[in-house]
């Protein structure tokens, strides 16, 4: 039975059948799998029924133009509506759905992030990648899931196309925002907001895309510990506030309470008692882009390196 599939294989192997020449390796691409008895199964064609529990794969998969046949319900952005319309919902971001699954018959199953703990439970119906990213090295490990996917469907063309548009925007945004003032990022949950230092799950705004923070990991209060409040951020003083609005993005508050839009929460006298505040530079952050999907799409990434290079200039950097 296939499992997990090993990628540097996975790599290699497509890569020499695409140098060696042939022309079918222009449509398809060799995949290795390693089984359970550790040894290896050659795939010379790409996969015809593909599901996905990764966001982010499902974004590259779109970008592509390749179908998926099946993936989670979740509450997707906007762009991703008509795509994964069309696909069946075999589970969620956390639960593979394997009545579904059975019945999709899957050649290749790719999970990532929240789905990644299920990959070799689904090694046993299919063979799975990982597209599990990290946000110290997002660009690295988005660029190798494009570059993946695009060899493995004979579109290595419209792959780096996409990886070169990808690190063009994001060199451009770390321009801009080398030149911006220290900031802070909170993620709110209604009224109750959480500072992200560089190095916390949502650090890659500082870590990948550039921003300077005005806080440093010490700074951040500790599990358990006293909350952060407006009070807080008052004493900070900082030039920019940005603002993940977790509620916002996943479409429900704690328990089924009421959500309480972060523009509303941050409309109060401490915010407008910053730099931040009476300058009118608080960043709403695309809700859906960071909280749900994490930057780890194309679409999604370009959409938040867009939507602060807009907010910089705004700022009358440039």
């Amino acid at each position: 039975m296939p499992t997990v599939m090993n990628r540097p294989i996975f790599a290699l192997a497509a890569a020499a059948l695409l140098s060696a020449g042939a022309a079918q390796a222009q449509m398809t691409s060799a995949t290795t799998t390693t089984t359970a008895q550790n040894s290896t199964h050659a795939h010379s064609t790409a996969p015809q029924r593909v599901v996905a529990y990764d966001l982010g794969a499902l974004e590259i998969l779109q970008a592509l133009g390749i179908p998926a046949a099946g993936g989670p319900q979740a509450q997707f952005p906007a762009y991703l509506a008509d795509y994964t319309a069309r696909y069946t919902v075999a589970g969620s971001l956390f639960e593979p759905d394997y009545d579904a699954l059975s019945k999709i018959r899957p050649d290749l199953i790719i999970v990532g992030g929240r789905s990644a703990a299920k990959a070799q439970t689904l090694g046993k119906l299919a063979p799975v990648l990982d597209f599990s990213v990290r946000g110290d090295h997002l660009l690295h490990d988005l660029e190798r899931n494009i570059t993946d996917i695009a060899r493995l469907y004979g579109k290595q063309a419209q792959g780096k196309a996409l990886v070169d548009k990808i690190n063009q925007e994001v060199a451009e945004l770390r321009r801009l925002s080398s030149q911006a003032a220290p900031g802070v990022l909170l993620m709110a949950i209604n009224e109750k907001i959480m500072p992200q230092a560089p190095g916390s799950r949502f650090g890659l705004l500082f870590d990948v895309l550039g921003a300077k923070s005005a806080l440093t990991a010490q700074d951040v209060p500790a599990r358990g510990g006293p909350a952060y409040t407006f009070d807080d951020l008052v004493k900070l003083q900082p030039q920019w506030i940005y603002v993940i609005d977790r509620n916002t993005a996943v479409g429900s508050a704690a328990g089924g309470g009421e959500i309480i839009p972060s523009p509303k929460v941050f409309d109060n006298a401490q915010v407008r008692a910053t730099p931040a505040g009476q300058k009118g530079q608080v960043v709403f952050l695309d809700p859906k882009g960071w909280y749900l999907m994490g930057s780890s799409g194309p679409t999604a990434l370009l959409n938040n390196v867009a939507q602060l290079q807009q907010a910089y200039r705004a700022a009358g950097i440039k």
